[in-house]
């Protein structure tokens, strides 16, 4: 594999932890995004050449593709949320975490998280193929499986546990259904083109330079059981998180190994640990989950609901910067 990388969403946060890792290990970095980087980031402060593109146009995706001659591109662009309007739920205590359906957002059309990261997948593949890079590794999320929003109000049962990466997806609201249609994209241009392909499917993101992330996942809490006794069933919410440090060195192991996998297509849980701080995390998930309960045998000691097995097995990845290491 070539030393040359274009990272798209380079500007975002977590763009600024991939980037500056890679560089580190001896890669090539031309970033791009639709903003500026911000003067004080570390991507700024490095001087990483820069292509300011849309993803929704193509031209603009060849003209960084032109400049940057990458051997491979990470693809972190995207909207992060779910940016339809979400309906009103009935009064049933199964219906999900938004029973007044005031769940929105205004920043936005409603139809941009669909458009953007799925036709925006869609120029990205097709700009590459074009300009003959054959290598892309691309964030998308565990929201795929449909653990996110619930819109029908139906909780989330898994087949199985703990959930891998060939379990079915059953995505629901917009941000998870682009996200795995991103993937079917991917599945497709590696099938048409013969090229190679990674999907990161990465957990809730966790920075440890910002300080609301660090109050939003408190890392190490312990926990009450159950938060919700009347239900015990999935709601999007595994207790488990990846720290962007942990993509970083994902990212790299993926590029030293993409083309000499099993598959020329492959999809990895992307995960850190558990947040929580209890001893048996089976004896945990069996509390706050007691649906779930049959299935727990299956897990490992100290492993959350979604597998990084195969990550382990295929790449060698083993996170370094969980809490319990106190990095």
């Amino acid at each position: 594999m070539g030393k040359n990388i274009l990272i798209t969403g380079a500007s975002g946060r977590l763009g600024n932890f991939v980037a500056p890792y890679l560089q580190d290990k001896g890669y090539n970095i031309t970033c791009t995004d639709i903003v500026l980087p911000k003067p004080d980031s570390e991507n700024a402060k490095r001087g990483f050449p820069f292509v300011k593109a849309d993803l929704m146009e193509i031209g603009d995706i060849m003209k960084a593709i032109a400049m940057a001659q990458p051997d491979i591109i990470v693809h972190l662009g995207a909207i992060p949320f779910n940016s339809e309007l979400q309906p009103p739920y009935d009064e049933s205590p199964k219906k999900g975490p938004s029973l007044d359906g005031v769940r929105s957002n205004y920043s936005m059309p409603e139809d941009n998280t669909m458009k953007i990261n799925t036709m925006g997948m869609f120029y990205l593949m097709d700009a590459a193929r074009r300009m003959g890079v054959k290598n892309v590794i691309s964030a998308t999320s565990y929201f795929s499986y449909g653990l996110g929003f619930r819109l029908s109000g139906d909780p989330f049962v898994p087949e199985y546990l703990p959930i891998d990466e060939n379990h079915p997806c059953w995505p629901e609201d917009s941000y998870s259904l682009s996200k795995y249609l991103g993937e079917e994209i991917m599945k497709a241009f590696t099938r048409a083109y013969d090229m190679n392909t990674i999907a990161m499917r990465l957990m809730g993101v966790y920075y440890h330079n910002f300080e609301r992330s660090v109050a939003s996942y408190d890392l190490g809490q312990g926990q009450s059981y159950p938060e919700k006794p009347e239900d015990g069933v999935i709601t999007g919410n595994t207790y488990q998180y990846v720290d962007a440090r942990d993509i970083a060195i994902f990212t790299g192991l993926a590029i030293e190994k993409i083309g000499q996998l099993p598959n020329k297509y492959e999809a990895f849980n992307v995960i850190t640990d558990v947040r929580f701080n209890v001893e048996d995390t089976k004896e945990f998930y069996e509390k706050r989950f007691p649906t779930l309960k049959d299935m727990l045998d299956g897990l490992r000691e100290g492993e959350g609901l979604l597998s990084i097995r195969k990550a382990e097995e295929l790449l060698g990845y083993h996170p370094q910067y969980s809490w319990k290491n106190q990095k």
